[in-house]
């Protein structure tokens, strides 16, 4: 392998360049690459931490056959591409489908960041979506465009809208404004409200759309972007649960959440994305609508 780092990676660990070249090499054979002294940087051993510059010259016979593009690379990317709602020169957006992960965890073999990887190297993710949360999920195509998108989303300048099935009557349009923290119920750890020392502020704007039979549609758009925020604002504050959520409503089951990212603005872009429902979504709200 021989490649030569970029100004977009201007300043890059490594470790993470190598793993955004091939993506499909695992983090446990790129530490042994680095223990080793095995790559290599304008013909000079270095550790996983250092840091890249601008024309640097990257070395490693070893990893020349991972780098090459493989049909499982292949197959991720057609798949990703599958699932493009909008694309320009900096921008990507996918329609994210629930069960599918973000990133890689515990046995967990294909997330959204490979097939982006598989897709273009140079790409970042710069927001998060549950595993099984659908929807818009936007993705950097390189690093400058990373760093605009994280400080839009960290100064809340891009509106995020969501759609939300939940299993109560909410009749009224209202704010939300408290403090959600982690706990642990049972052994099992969840985002709950808390003290305000005790967790991060979490703010979201709701507005119901229709009612059918006990189920509420509700629009929702998080002004904050807490882990759970929208699933507990809905089951502890509204005492309305998202149908699906077996964390935070386990006295209903259905095999999929029924928590959609609907519509992403970016005002300062000009740029507004739309995402439709999943098939799923979908169809139980034109089957309970029938019944009423």
């Amino acid at each position: 392998m021989k490649y030569t780092v970029s100004s977009e990676e201007n300043g890059l660990r490594i470790d993470k360049l190598i793993r955004r070249i091939c993506p499909n090499i695992s983090y446990s054979f790129l530490q042994k690459l680095f223990r080793t002294g095995k790559i290599c940087i304008n013909g000079k051993k270095v550790k996983a931490d250092f840091h890249v510059s601008i024309g640097d010259l990257i070395t490693n016979n070893l990893i020349e056959k991972i780098a090459r593009p493989s049909l499982k690379n292949q197959e991720l990317s057609s798949r990703l591409q599958s699932m493009i709602i909008f694309e320009d020169d900096n921008i990507l957006a996918i329609n994210k489908p629930s069960g599918l992960a973000v990133q890689l965890g515990t046995k967990i073999k294909i997330c959204i960041e490979t097939m982006v990887k598989s897709y273009n190297a140079s790409s970042y993710l710069v927001h998060r979506l549950d595993k099984d949360t659908s929807g818009i999920l936007l993705v950097a195509k390189n690093r400058h465009t990373a760093k605009n998108l994280s400080e839009l989303f960290k100064t809340g300048k891009i509106k995020k809208t969501y759609w939300a099935l939940v299993d109560g009557k909410i009749d009224k349009t209202g704010t939300i404004d408290n403090y959600i923290g982690k706990s642990f119920v049972s052994g099992e750890e969840k985002m709950v409200v808390v003290k305000n020392l005790k967790g991060q502020r979490a703010i979201t704007n709701y507005n119901p759309i229709t009612r059918i039979e006990y189920y509420t549609l509700l629009e929702m758009k998080p002004l904050t972007g807490r882990k759970h925020q929208l699933r507990v604002h809905c089951s502890e504050v509204l005492g309305a649960p998202i149908l699906g959520d077996v964390k935070y409503n386990k006295n209903v089951q259905h095999n999929h959440l029924f928590l959609h990212a609907k519509k992403i603005e970016i005002p300062s872009l000009n740029i507004s994305i739309e995402a439709q429902l999943p098939d799923y979504f979908n169809k139980f709200l034109e089957c309970k609508k029938e019944k009423s």
